[in-house]
């Protein structure tokens, strides 16, 4: 794979492969500096292709290239992959996507991976939330509890589908308003263990220093209890400018715009066997 691609493909729409093969010859047809993307696609490909080239293409075809060259025109910082190179490197999308007229965001730790724009943030976030929870049960902790501090709260914690990877004693209770502690959003318990070990393959894990500090005590210094801010602040580009640089291009962001919160979740809890009552 080429390593450009980390850096290059922020934000992609998919599209079928003559599709793709035509918005290149589109981009790479030479263009007075004062005509429009739109207006490049008049004046260049299909004059050079003559009436055949659009006719084979497909009326479809055509309409989606105008409306990504007009994303495009309007600042949109999109990149179009055929559906053809998206399976030669193995892009990861959520079910029955990739669709075509859609914007797709790069998750923010994993570049194979994407969300539809419109749930990137509630997506992340989930991923994010979910990476702890499993680190935190494999190094053997018997409680977690997470307390709301800032951003998404019990509304938003309600509909996240997260479980604990733990046998049948654990409880989970997410999105609780408690009346002796309405910010607790998660109250997980489980059996517990003393044989720590650091799942393989996490994604979040190499960039949250704190996460790295508690999993080495643990693993090499029996830490018995742990305290760690799971957050989430940066909106990734993906906020009300995105959302209206878009608005109107005839692109789909995939559903209703879910806009960034910036948010801290405080993470407690206890290490070790489950201890009997």
């Amino acid at each position: 794979m080429d390593d450009s691609y980390e850096i290059g493909h922020r934000l992609i729409v998919v599209v079928p492969d003559k599709t793709a093969e035509a918005m290149r010859e589109v981009q790479m047809a030479p263009v007075a500096p004062e005509e429009s993307f739109v207006k490049k696609i008049a004046n260049s490909v299909f004059s050079f292709y003559g009436e055949p080239f659009a006719i084979t293409l497909g009326k479809q075809a055509v309409e989606l290239i105008k409306t990504i060259m007009d994303a495009l025109d309007k600042g949109a910082d999109l990149t179009t992959l055929s559906y053809s190179e998206s399976k030669k490197i193995n892009l990861i999308f959520p079910p029955g996507h990739p669709r075509e007229n859609v914007v797709y965001a790069q998750h923010p730790a994993n570049h194979l991976m994407y969300y539809t724009a419109s749930s990137f943030h509630r997506q992340a976030f989930e991923h994010k939330f979910a990476e702890v929870i499993t680190l935190l049960s494999s190094l053997g902790a018997n409680e977690i509890k997470v307390e709301h501090v800032s951003g998404w709260d019990q509304e938003f914690s309600a509909g996240l589908g997260v479980t604990t990877p733990a046998g049948d004693s654990a409880s989970i209770g997410v999105g609780k308003n408690r009346a002796e502690n309405s910010t607790i959003i998660f109250d997980a318990k489980l059996t517990g263990h003393d044989n720590p070990s650091i799942p393989e393959n996490l994604t979040w894990y190499p960039h949250e220093a704190l996460w790295q500090t508690v999993a080495t005590a643990r693993v090499n210094n029996g830490l018995r209890n742990f305290n760690l801010s799971l957050t989430y602040s940066d909106d990734y580009g993906l906020n009300a400018g995105f959302k209206a640089t878009i608005k109107g291009t005839g692109l789909d962001l995939g559903g209703k715009f879910e806009e960034h919160q910036s948010t801290v979740w405080k993470i407690t809890g206890t290490f070790g066997p489950e201890k009997l009552q």
